[in-house]
């Protein structure tokens, strides 16, 4: 079992084709790997997250997505597979959304997207909570919208916000 990183609130180690996360002893967010097995228990049966294998204690086994973060992939794929990934991205986003979840870091999705045969696949949901205002599409669209330079995109999310319909 190889070190494979090392996070606010845990340690990831690869064996094989399996990502175990270990809960840090010094975390001050006691039982987050718990909330991550909660959430990805339901988030995979809408395709979303790697899949969970399993949940023992203080670790959570996971499928190892091998593949780049969305931005450095991004800087080599064609426009179509671009566009059909943040698609992608964004529908996700919408199923959390219409689920009451809000992942979090969804502003900032330069560690949390990557890409796995020109698929997105969204990792580390340590900070899923439930809430009445999910802010999944909308923190996307403002990632989106600065790195990608989207015009017009800032303001469907803030239509969207206000409804949360398609």
């Amino acid at each position: 079992m190889e070190r494979f990183a090392k996070g606010k609130r845990s340690i990831v180690y690869k064996e094989g084709n399996t990502i175990i996360k270990v809960e840090r002893e010094e975390t001050k967010a006691k039982g987050c790997l718990k909330n991550e097995a909660r959430w990805l228990r339901i988030l995979n049966t809408h395709h979303i997250g790697p899949r969970l294998l399993k949940h023992r204690g203080l670790k959570v086994y996971l499928e190892y997505i091998d593949g780049p973060p969305l931005v450095v992939w991004a800087r080599t794929a064609e426009k179509h597979q671009l566009k059909k990934v943040l698609i992608a991205l964004l529908r996700q986003c919408r199923t959390m959304d219409k689920l009451h979840v809000t992942k979090e870091e969804m502003h900032r999705p330069v560690k949390h997207a990557l890409i796995r045969d020109n698929t997105v696949v969204l990792i580390d949901f340590e900070r899923c909570r439930t809430t009445e205002r999910p802010k999944n599409v909308t923190q996307v669209c403002q990632f989106l919208a600065h790195q990608f330079h989207i015009p017009g995109i800032l303001a469907k999310a803030q239509s969207y916000k206000k409804t949360y319909t398609e």
